[in-house]
């Protein structure tokens, strides 16, 4: 009788995760580069339910028993969302749209900026809405700095720049730094730290390499455009209509408990009497 009990709660509490991941990602609908996440669910270990006279009958086991679900994991989904564009010097969006598709598994990998946080830790981001500090360096909008193709900051004498689309950066018709943009094969293997943040954590081979030695190079598509930003690929309708699919399938869990809840009462009630 409590297995049941257990299994809704379980279902509560992974529709509970659930509903924090879609209002996260509901709260960064307008966040640039951001990429949504998706549930997925799994049960937990099933039990064997052996038939009534176990040993003795034919077929010991009639089947199996599923005891709950969980909330596994957040996956984030990198498909590419709008390009708006800006006009500002400093913004700058990604196109990994352009990208060929691997011709063994069918999938497109995707772009991303390097950058290096405050500890000295090089991270990755897709959100290209820049800054530039008062000393001239090229910063995130969290403060962290954007590497070139030589792994340094990049430092800017003018704000009057031009960027192309293979990501070299241009003042007074002369080049005088790049951006690094890489691409990864395997963007699955890369965790969100917050604040724009990619940390990988894949398999070495399949780390972010530099876009213009990894396997496009050659191919002639554009890396990123400068004064665009890539918007967040947040489907509004979709969200919501998941958000309502949530809440009735936390409510439907909570009946049950509330009807295992009136058994056991009545249960204790008739015992009682007895």
């Amino acid at each position: 009788m409590f297995r049941g009990l257990y299994a809704a709660t379980s279902g509560m509490m992974a529709y509970n995760r659930q509903q924090q991941i879609l209002t996260n990602n509901l709260s960064n609908a307008v966040t640039p580069g951001f990429k949504s996440d998706i549930t997925t669910f799994r049960t937990f270990p099933q039990q064997l339910v052996e038939k009534v006279g176990g040993p003795n009958s034919n077929t010991n086991y009639a089947g199996t028993l599923s005891v709950g679900t969980y909330a596994q994991e957040a996956i984030p989904q990198f498909t590419q969302g709008i390009l708006k564009q800006t006009a500002n010097t400093t913004d700058f969006a990604l196109q990994s749209s352009f990208l060929p598709q691997d011709p063994q598994t069918n999938q497109r990998g995707t772009l991303v900026f390097q950058v290096q946080t405050a500890n000295n830790e090089i991270r990755y981001t897709q959100n290209g809405q820049f800054v530039v500090d008062q000393t001239g360096v090229l910063r995130t909008a969290a403060g962290d700095r954007v590497l070139n193709r030589a792994g340094e900051q990049i430092q800017l004498s003018s704000l009057d720049f031009k960027v192309d689309d293979q990501g070299l950066l241009e003042i007074d018709g002369v080049i005088s730094d790049s951006l690094w943009i890489g691409y990864a094969s395997d963007p699955l293997s890369f965790v969100k730290e917050g604040s724009g943040l990619l940390r990988y954590e894949g398999a070495a081979e399949n780390a972010p390499v530099l876009a213009s030695t990894s396997a496009i190079a050659g191919t002639g598509s554009p890396l990123v455009s400068q004064g665009f930003l890539e918007q967040s690929n947040v489907d509004m309708t979709r969200i919501m209509t998941d958000m309502l699919k949530t809440y009735r399938g936390f409510e439907s869990n909570q009946k049950v408990i509330q009807a295992y809840d009136q058994s056991m009462q009545k249960a204790v009630t008739e015992i009682g009497r007895v």
